[in-house]
């Protein structure tokens, strides 16, 4: 029998569970992770991508029925009258005639023919496949720029937070002592005014932090007006980039030049004969002798032999072979641009590391200036002006340190979603 005890810490776990879920299920709203996927079920162009890929295969549906066997229901009637010797020669119209029947009708192509037309649509599908890849990369690629703005103007934000409340403490003690006529009043309203244009240039970092963050829903597809903080850009600590044989770039460009191989094939079977076989039944008769006997059946079969069209094939194969010759152009310049932006990437990822590990360290020289500077100004060791010389460059340098974090977050982002223009 459950006592009321258990009862009382099985809700209790349940509770824990609940809101710790639901903890980790608020977080995850504010991680880039969750804007790249819901951005990702958002994008109309990617959803174009999927229809298209359906559509190809049911353009391979279509194309097995089209060689398959067609059957067709016909029926026509018709009245030729001849008055008085004028009219139509009855010996050719029969004066009138009804048929009704159905067809059926089959055009014969060899195995290899279908295959090769088959596979046409399949390399349509690594098409579009390819483009999707790609328009998924430039996606995310869009969605990570704008959340490291947004997360780079939070940042801007919190330091300007952090500076404020600096001051605040400070206004408590400099404002008793200038009451007590200990501290110049000059110098109290030098350390104000100071006080209020930084409480000012906090106003603006909101609402540039609250524009950057609507813009990251925006193109996210997301309808919200809360603004929470979000975590810090998160990318693997060995950031490797994909070779271009692997890349999607390669990918495209096999795809289009499997697609043209194969339509060059296409070409050579269009010139093939071709030969159709059909077969009708039904009613057909001009009602002049024995209509009632009319019912029959016919046979036949239709071949078609190209001869002369201008050398039309010719040129086709030609355009073909042209297009293959640019793309394997194209091919060649992308891979050449693609090895070097790695190589500048990753150069300029390891100089802005050095820099931010010398400005960490600068920093902290600067805010134990502050802080020794802040001890010492209410007794006058300090003047007010070398005081608020130490909070501008402790923020400079924090701005700085910010500024280069994003540069290396935006170079971290082109080398994972490399793309080429």
């Amino acid at each position: 029998m459950v006592t009321f005890r258990t009862y009382l810490i099985r809700v209790f776990l349940f509770l824990m569970l609940f809101f710790c879920c639901f903890k980790i299920n608020a977080q995850s709203k504010n991680t880039l992770s969750y804007f790249l996927e819901t951005a990702k079920t958002n994008s109309t162009v990617l959803n174009d991508f999927n229809n298209q890929v359906l559509s190809n295969r049911i353009d391979s549906l279509k194309l097995r029925a089209t060689y398959g066997f067609i059957v067709t229901g016909e029926g026509t009637a018709g009245y030729s009258p001849n008055i008085k010797g004028w009219g139509y020669d009855s010996a050719l119209t029969n004066g009138q005639s009804l048929f009704a029947g159905v067809r059926v009708a089959k055009e014969f192509i060899s195995r290899n023919n279908l295959n090769t037309r088959l596979t046409g649509v399949n390399a349509s599908i690594a098409q579009v496949l390819a483009q999707k890849n790609i328009s998924l990369q430039t996606l995310n690629k869009q969605i990570t720029d704008q959340y490291i703005t947004t997360y780079a103007s939070q940042q801007q934000y919190n330091v300007s937070k952090e500076i404020i409340h600096l001051l605040n403490q400070e206004d408590i003690v400099l404002k008793k002592l200038t009451q007590a006529a200990v501290f110049k009043q000059t110098d109290y309203l030098t350390f104000k005014v100071t006080l209020q244009q930084n409480e000012l240039t906090l106003q603006q970092q909101k609402a540039d932090w609250q524009n950057n963050y609507s813009l990251l829903k925006y193109l996210s597809g997301i309808v919200d007006d809360t603004f929470e903080p979000v975590e810090a850009p998160y990318f693997t600590e060995k950031l490797n980039s994909t070779s271009f044989d692997k890349s999607m770039y390669q990918k495209a460009f096999q795809a289009d030049s499997l697609k043209l191989a194969n339509d060059a094939k296409i070409i050579q079977y269009n010139y093939k004969p071709k030969i159709t076989a059909f077969s009708d039944s039904g009613y057909q008769s001009s009602f002049i002798t024995s209509p009632y006997k009319n019912f029959g059946l016919s046979v036949g079969v239709g071949v078609t032999i190209p001869i002369y069209d201008g050398h039309q094939k010719k040129m086709l194969l030609q355009q073909n072979q042209l297009s293959l010759q640019t793309r394997q152009k194209y091919l060649e310049q992308t891979q050449r641009q693609y090895q070097q932006m790695i190589f500048q990437i990753k150069s300029q990822i390891e100089q802005y590391n050095k820099i931010i590990n010398t400005a960490n360290e600068q920093t902290t020289y600067a805010r134990t200036l502050v802080e020794a500077n802040a001890k010492q100004l209410p007794t006058g060791d300090v003047r007010m002006v070398d005081f608020i010389l130490s909070i501008n460059n402790l923020l400079s340098l924090k701005g700085n340190i910010i500024q280069y974090n994003t540069t290396l977050f935006n170079l971290k982002n082109q080398l994972q979603y490399l793309i080429i223009q």
